[in-house]
């Protein structure tokens, strides 16, 4: 059998994806944070709608890391959005 990655312990979402780096993180935080910014509405669109930097779900990672490692796998590009 195929050995499997898995994540053992983490904190904080992953910055999505092109996301253009430390400076873009920062920035994309920054508008993400600010409902008057600008750019806010478009930047909420490209990035699925919601973004939480606190999220972590253990379990959802590590699917994430199992679907890297296999081939045509479709891969998950947003967080997923918080069931209420």
């Amino acid at each position: 059998m195929p050995k499997q990655g898995h994540c053992v312990d983490g904190e904080r979402a992953r910055p999505p994806e092109d996301v253009g780096g430390v400076f873009g993180y920062e920035r994309f935080l920054a508008i993400m944070s600010d409902n008057t910014d600008p750019e806010h509405v478009d930047t909420k669109r490209w990035c699925g709608g919601h973004f939480d930097p606190e999220w972590f779900d253990l379990a959802v990672v590590n699917k994430d890391v199992r679907n890297a490692l296999r081939r045509n796998v479709r891969r998950r590009l947003y967080q997923p959005k918080p069931k209420r």
